[in-house]
């Protein structure tokens, strides 16, 4: 079970699962706002968003049968996407209404403007890994980092 922040980034994890496993393309499946796919009977994986999972309002009829199935699995992994957004009242749901063996968190950034980081450690475990952005940067992981200070006049109305 794959969860992350946004339709379009269900979409980028869907097509890299396709991309990069030996999965057969029936047994991944998603779940957002758009799309209602029921879940292969068997193993599956399916790929949704906190908000399509924490949902407290009147669902459809499939999403009532998918979010039915998702309750009453047990599923391997719950690998969650954007993890600080996890200790949000909303997402903290998905890991409550969600039952998995292990959990693995993933975030480039694990800042949060309130007090709820430290939740991560009972909700999910400690953090394993850190790697430094400039060693990933100067290996070739992710693109060169340029940064710019624009300063231009503005007019009274945007100090108003």
């Amino acid at each position: 079970l794959v969860l992350c922040n946004s339709a379009v980034s269900v979409e980028q994890w869907y097509q890299q699962f396709l991309m990069w496993t030996t999965v057969p393309k029936e047994r991944v499946t998603k779940f957002t706002a758009g799309t209602k796919e029921r879940l292969h009977p068997e193993a599956c994986v399916l790929v949704s968003t906190y908000n399509m999972i924490s949902f407290p309002g009147r669902r459809s009829k499939e999403a009532l049968e998918v979010m039915a199935d998702v309750e009453a699995r047990e599923w391997g992994l719950l690998l969650m996407d954007e993890v600080h957004v996890v200790p949000a009242n909303t997402f903290l749901t998905c890991t409550i209404k969600t039952k998995s063996r292990c959990k693995l968190g993933l975030t480039a950034t694990l800042v949060r403007e309130d007090d709820k980081i430290g939740d991560l450690n009972f909700l999910i475990g400690p953090k394993l890994y850190e790697a430094n952005w400039l060693d990933l940067q100067a290996k070739g992981f992710i693109a060169t980092v340029s940064c710019a200070e624009v300063w231009c006049p503005m007019t009274a109305e945007f100090f108003a």
